[in-house]
């Protein structure tokens, strides 16, 4: 038998070097890709996470003047629970509603809504309100027609529902306590 030797030439490396090129390329393109999206999502988690402390803060704060509310309302009315709590429910910072001893409020922003309900303890010591709930509703994430391919889906969807109207979203909620 005889042995054939196999030549490779220039232009086998160049069409090598091209391949491997454009490869390259490709997850270069990629890799910029994935950046920008990480990038987006990194400032909006930031942008959430400044939104939702910044309720938690406004609920400490409203928190505070209601207990600044029931400090002088127990140094008028020394002893008598109820004469404080009434005297409580008429200086009730704006936004609150009293229910017997027990006080919510709503702290709110674009998108999201901070329902706190504390409860006012008896006594005078050192803890004078006690937290019960915050409740951290967020609201639209996105909006529905990003989704939505044209104004054809749209209009069979509102079409084929009883009440004629869009579809119903549901609420991420999520409850601290």
């Amino acid at each position: 038998m005889k042995k054939r030797k196999i030549a490779v030439g220039p232009g086998a490396s160049s069409l090598i070097l091209i391949a491997v090129m454009v490869a390259l390329s490709v997850l270069t393109v990629l890799t910029m890709i994935s950046a920008r999206s990480d990038e987006a999502m990194t400032r909006r988690s930031a942008e959430t996470r400044e939104e939702v402390y910044a309720l938690f803060a406004r609920g400490e704060e409203s928190l505070a003047r209601l207990d600044a509310a029931l400090v002088s309302c127990m140094a008028e009315t020394p002893g008598d629970r109820d004469a404080c709590l009434a005297a409580v429910a008429e200086r009730l910072p704006d936004g609150m509603k009293m229910n017997g001893d027990r006080v919510q409020w709503t702290e709110r922003t674009d998108t999201r809504t901070l329902e706190c309900a504390v409860r006012l303890l008896p006594g005078g010591g050192e803890k004078r309100i006690e937290w019960i709930s915050h409740r951290l509703n967020a609201g639209e994430i996105w909006e529905e027609d990003e989704f939505r391919d044209d104004e054809e889906d749209s209009e069979n969807e509102t079409a084929g529902r009883e009440d004629g109207g869009a579809p119903e979203t549901e609420r991420g909620e999520e409850e601290f306590e």
